[in-house]
């Protein structure tokens, strides 16, 4: 019963801080405006610390609230993988791992994720989980995963980074547009197009670089759609002429038939792809696992990337798949 106590502080407390108004944190873990306060209280009397400053005009979290906070986290997050981890045994899995991957890795890091056998984890069952690379990053820290393949990440000491291939940009164009028939191109062979470019808060490291680089090259893009989903592209490139940058992942689900993707031939615009941990993460499971795809990805991956065409990729997949 005591657990379940601070279960409840600890949601409360999290709710709060991340809603910072009474209102909204009661409804979202279904207590009284009253009831959230009578919990907030008791947290703070159980913590010996002042969580929340708060006054009639703001609120906010004190230094000993936000520590409170991410362990309280952390708390809730090794509650929810045990349950998950007892229903794996259940079933006949005796590890369970949870692996995050952001939209746009390689499709060979899938094929890789996949075919890793850690000897000393035969039964292990790994759960694979598709996120934004910042909301990766969160709930790596957070302890919800263990791993997670994140393209072009922000730096954090708290994270241990495994670099495992720079991905270049791809060009999707109609079959009919002169460009189609090389077998790659370059910046300046978009001069004259009207561009479709993944909106900026998707990666903006790699937004910026495009910008630069094509400052740098002399000329403005004619025409900028941003847009948020791949899909989009399609039917953008149907509608109107023009060309879509994406990163390859999404580039190669619409190569075929109306449209072609070609890599981007500009050294500075690549996807870094990286498989990330908890740096104080002391599972020995966790350790064997990275060990074993940084090994076997640089194995599957040479030569670099960036020389490879694309029809290269299916043998690529194949080792990967052996």
């Amino acid at each position: 019963m005591q657990n379940n106590i601070k279960m409840r502080h600890f949601e409360a407390v999290i709710a709060l801080a991340e809603e910072m108004h009474f209102g909204r944190a009661a409804e979202r873990v279904g207590l009284s405006q009253s009831g959230l306060s009578r919990c907030i209280q008791s947290a703070e009397r159980e913590a010996r610390a002042t969580l929340f400053e708060r006054d009639r005009k703001k609120m906010e979290l004190t230094d000993a609230g936000r520590t409170y906070v991410e362990h309280a986290r952390v708390a809730l997050a090794y509650g929810e993988r045990a349950m998950k981890s007892a229903k794996a045994s259940r079933d006949g899995a005796d590890t369970l791992l949870q692996v995050g991957k952001s939209p746009d890795v390689d499709p060979i890091l899938i094929e890789i994720l996949y075919s890793i056998r850690l000897p000393l984890y035969p039964h292990l069952e790994i759960s694979v989980h598709s996120e934004p690379s910042s909301d990766l990053a969160h709930d790596l820290l957070s302890s919800h995963l263990d791993v997670a393949l994140i393209t072009d990440p922000a730096t954090n000491p708290k994270l241990t980074m495994n670099k495992l291939v720079e991905t270049p940009l791809h060009i999707v164009l109609p079959r009919e547009h002169p460009l189609s028939s090389r077998t790659s191109v370059k910046l300046t062979d978009l001069r004259n197009d009207r561009w479709i470019v993944f909106q900026k808060r998707l990666h903006p490291i790699l937004y910026d670089r495009i910008m630069k680089r094509t400052h740098e090259a002399g000329f403005e893009p004619r025409r900028l759609d941003h847009i948020l989903y791949a899909d989009e592209a399609e039917h953008m490139l149907t509608a109107a002429p023009g060309v879509a940058f994406l990163t390859m992942a999404n580039a190669m689900k619409l190569n075929g038939g109306r449209l072609v993707a070609r890599p981007l031939d500009e050294e500075t615009l690549c996807l870094d792809e990286w498989l990330a941990a908890r740096a104080d993460d002391s599972s020995k499971v966790v350790s064997e696992f990275v060990r074993a795809f940084v090994t076997k990805s640089k194995t599957v991956l040479q030569p670099p990337q960036m020389t490879l065409p694309i029809g290269a990729r299916a043998a690529l997949t194949q080792c990967a798949r052996d």
